[in-house]
């Protein structure tokens, strides 16, 4: 009995030495903002060590990422925005990986370079409908919006207040995930969209990122406060509940490599815990 016993303990001696040499599998789900630069950064991490993998699966919005993570369902979620009140009330911490510019942008037929946020209101609201009138050559504006809820639209609404509560004109069709935008953007060529920029590195045209009054998206002009439109993703966990692979990966994005491929993708890291 003594034998059998050792041979027990010994075989689960190994499996645990195999676990832990086998490392974790880390999956992030959550916001579609982020997901584009996050599957990057999962791509370089799990290049670069061979001990855990992280994947990034498609979006299930902010609110399906804090309900994954307060059911114990993943370690890691990622947002759209920081926590409120109410959800850091709820045992969850929040850490802040990058600001975005969020951008109106044109399909890859169009060669209007700016649009003002005057003329934006009035696009939406079906007042302009043609690109000449943006100063590109003919066509029409193939304009797809966003719910009220979706981060994006409330970053532009709080520079552009018509959006806020604005009723779009019956020809704008809305979209809820931003998959389903950037399909319409590649899709058709005179389309106009609003979302965050690293988002659009998904795109399989070459889509147009407009100018606001003159102002250009840039890491630059974000970090200057002179591009007014922006949004900042992060990640979530319960407070101390991180592994040993969400450290690692933490790590790795807060490393110099990490801040490179986010500044690649047009976001201005930041490093603040909160």
């Amino acid at each position: 009995m003594n034998r059998i016993l050792k041979r027990l303990l010994g075989s689960l001696a190994g499996l645990l030495i195999a676990a832990s040499a086998q490392g974790e599998v880390l999956i992030i789900p959550g916001s579609g903002n982020p997901e584009y630069v996050l599957g990057e950064l999962a791509k370089a991490f799990n290049a670069q060590q061979g001990q855990h993998r992280v994947s990034v699966p498609p979006s299930s919005g902010t609110a399906g990422a804090l309900r994954d993570v307060e059911q114990g369902v993943a370690i890691l979620g990622r947002v759209g925005r920081p926590l409120k009140e109410p959800e850091r009330g709820r045992g969850l911490s929040y850490i802040a990986l990058g600001r975005d510019a969020v951008v109106f942008v044109a399909g890859a037929g169009v060669s209007a370079r700016s649009i003002s946020k005057a003329q934006a209101v009035d696009v939406y609201k079906g007042k302009i409908t043609d690109w000449r009138d943006l100063g590109g050559k003919p066509g029409p504006i193939r304009a797809v919006g966003r719910e009220a809820t979706d981060t994006s639209r409330q970053s532009l609404a709080r520079e552009i207040k018509e959006f806020a509560d604005m009723q779009f004109h019956e020809s704008i069709k809305v979209v809820h995930l931003d998959p389903q935008l950037i399909e319409l953007l590649d899709r058709f060529p005179t389309s106009l969209g609003v979302l965050n920029r690293s988002a659009l590195f998904a795109a399989t045209t070459p889509l147009k990122l407009l100018a606001l009054d003159g102002i250009e998206p840039s890491i630059d002009n974000l970090a200057a406060g002179r591009y007014p439109l922006w949004l900042e993703f992060g990640l979530v966990h319960k407070t101390g509940a991180l592994g040993g692979a969400a450290k690692a990966f933490l790590a790795f994005i807060q490393s110099p490599s990490g801040e490179r491929i986010l500044r690649e993708h047009g976001v201005m890291p930041l490093a603040a815990a909160n």
